[in-house]
């Protein structure tokens, strides 16, 4: 009996549970959604600011240094003379006529065509006895010459020129005179020319600028030999 009793017990809450399930009575749970969670998207990354790299200077290039052109004297031939002790060089083209202890001719080349005959170098020497004069001036009185001087360091040169003419011939020359304690040496440079009109075809008359150009350079290669 007593079992029948729990039974119906049991019965009637299942009834009441029931009925309250269908309307509504039983406690309902309350789902309470997260909030839905954000996942910020990344910030964009800034591009990289280019950075101005300057590039390396480039020096400018350097010229090669150009060795001074070599004189053209120095390819000339030697004329040296031990008795006085001196020497000088002369160009390409010439021809040394005469070679004594004291004195030499030298033929120099000259433009052809023209009315000049020759054109030629006198060196003499001698001792120095207080004055130096080249054999061309002896016979002129001062006044006739027309006298320079010229300096090639450390040398000092007196030049005289002069022009003479004869038979139909003119003889145009410059005297450059140096010493030293014991020695003293002239340099005549002598261009000599015919008047045109001895010719039958009359030649140009030679440019004389041109001519006694080489007479400097020669000058100019004169040195003392050392004793």
């Amino acid at each position: 009996m007593k079992f029948i009793d729990q039974f119906l017990w049991f019965l009637l809450v299942l009834v009441l549970l029931a009925c309250r399930a269908e309307f509504g009575l039983l406690p309902t749970a309350t789902v309470t959604s997260a909030p839905p969670t954000v996942t910020p998207s990344p910030s964009p990354t800034a591009s990289p600011t280019p950075t101005m790299t300057a590039s390396p200077t480039i020096p400018p290039a350097t010229a090669s240094e150009t060795p001074p052109p070599a004189s053209p004297t120095e390819q000339w031939n030697t004329y040296r003379n031990y008795n006085f002790g001196f020497e000088l060089r002369y160009p390409p083209g010439s021809r040394l006529t005469v070679n004594l202890p004291d004195t030499a001719r030298l033929d120099l080349p000259f433009e052809s065509g023209t009315n000049l005959v020759e054109k030629y170098l006198e060196i003499n020497a001698q001792a120095y006895l207080g004055r130096c004069l080249s054999p061309l001036m002896e016979s002129l009185p001062p006044e006739a010459l027309t006298l320079e001087t010229l300096v090639v360091d450390p040398l000092t040169f007196t030049v005289a020129s002069f022009s003479e003419g004869a038979a139909g011939s003119r003889y145009d020359w410059s005297a450059y005179a140096v010493y030293d304690e014991d020695t003293c040496v002239t340099l005549d440079f002598v261009l000599h020319s015919s008047n045109p009109e001895n010719f039958p075809t009359p030649p140009p008359p030679f440019d004389a600028e041109l001519e006694q150009r080489i007479f400097l350079q020669i000058v100019q290669t004169f040195v003392w030999l050392a004793p």
